[in-house]
């Protein structure tokens, strides 16, 4: 039984509300996988060899050079493929998203402790927190979303189910809510972010 969804998501997600609402276990899910990898990347971070932010300065060299814009473009389309892909990916038995979770978490924590050595852990957190609130969990329900394609895959296998009106819903979902949700959280990093770190910066030093 699912059970009557709750009005906040009805508000939230409008005509996707039961499909989010029946997805809420997997999303759970994913929550779960992806604190226990963060935790596990921070806790590594020191010991691991090579320092994450350098790292990431290679692979993307001029991303320090671009204008807002090009800086919002490029976090904006790097979240919307990613989490599109990964999403559709998990027609493949679910593991795909699974796989993703635990790479994005394990990332994200190697990183934050890499900022939080440098810049403390104060300022790490509130560089994060801003868009990460509006960005996790769109991609973490873009993941639980590619897990119920998996299921739903299986069971065609199985010759039950229909996996194209599970597709349907689940590009639906992505196209309506998780699209705009990226959208914002991309806007926020490349504007409020900033804002609040040097406000706080500049009351701590």
């Amino acid at each position: 039984m699912k059970g009557e969804t709750p009005r906040i998501v009805a508000f939230l997600f409008g005509d996707s509300a039961d499909y989010v609402w029946g997805l809420r276990h997997l999303f759970l899910f994913t929550l779960l996988i992806f604190s226990a990898s963060l935790i596990i990347g921070y806790n590594l971070g020191g010991r691991l060899p090579g320092d994450p932010l350098e790292q990431l300065r290679r692979i993307i060299p001029n991303l320090e050079e671009l204008t807002p814009l090009g800086l919002f473009l490029f976090i904006a389309v790097n979240n919307l493929a990613k989490s599109l892909i990964w999403m559709l990916m998990g027609i493949i038995f679910s593991l795909p998203p699974i796989f993703f979770t635990i790479l994005n978490g394990f990332y994200i924590g190697w990183i934050s402790h890499a900022s939080a050595e440098r810049h403390g852990l104060l300022i790490t957190i509130i560089a994060l927190a801003p868009h990460g609130v509006i960005e996790l969990p769109a991609i973490l329900l873009s993941s639980a979303a590619g897990l119920a394609l998996g299921y739903h895959a299986i069971n065609r296998l199985r010759g039950r189910g229909s996996l194209q009106g599970e597709l349907k819903r689940a590009l639906r979902l992505y196209i309506y809510y998780i699209t705009p949700l990226l959208i914002l959280s991309a806007l926020i990093e490349v504007s409020l972010t900033p804002m609040i770190t040097r406000f706080v910066e500049g009351l701590i030093t």
